[in-house]
């Protein structure tokens, strides 16, 4: 048995079978909400996850990440994972109910980004995957927030 295999049937997050998924019932977000409503990995109602546990799968799946306790470290998916070219050039998020634009950061024009490279020499992969933001405590107040990605 490899070392993935012996993982994933230690913690019980092997790939979902066919009869897994039919028995889980409804979206995603579903799945998601009964969790939240039925407590954390306290409450006993699923298996706590540790970013370390699912690192040492082959494959990790949407319900392995629902079943994480907490926010992760590092990404669990290196750039390289990225096999349909997925691009995000542009992030915002305001509130919905005046309109405002609380935060927006987008990639720049691709010739600048060439400037860029050849300027610095060596090219990160990851450079472009990490935002920070911070808000004021006023943030937590907002009734309706919107997230825009493209």
């Amino acid at each position: 048995m490899s070392s993935s295999n012996a993982v994933a049937a230690e913690t019980g997050l092997g790939a979902p079978t066919k009869d897994d998924k039919k028995k889980s019932g409804g979206s995603m977000l579903n799945r998601l909400k009964s969790r939240l409503e039925g407590g954390g990995p306290e409450s006993g109602d699923f298996r706590q996850v540790t970013e370390e546990t699912l690192r040492q799968l082959d494959t990790i799946t949407p319900d392995h990440v629902l079943a994480l306790y907490r926010v992760t470290e590092n990404y669990l998916c290196k750039p390289e994972d990225n096999i349909y070219n997925i691009d995000f050039t542009r992030f915002k998020i305001r509130d919905l109910e005046t309109g405002t634009v609380l935060f927006e950061i987008a990639k720049p024009p691709a010739s600048e980004q060439d400037d860029d490279e050849e300027e610095s020499g060596d090219l990160d992969t990851s450079a472009g995957r990490f935002v920070r933001y911070q808000f004021t405590p006023a943030f937590l107040r907002l009734k309706t927030v919107g997230a825009t990605v493209e």
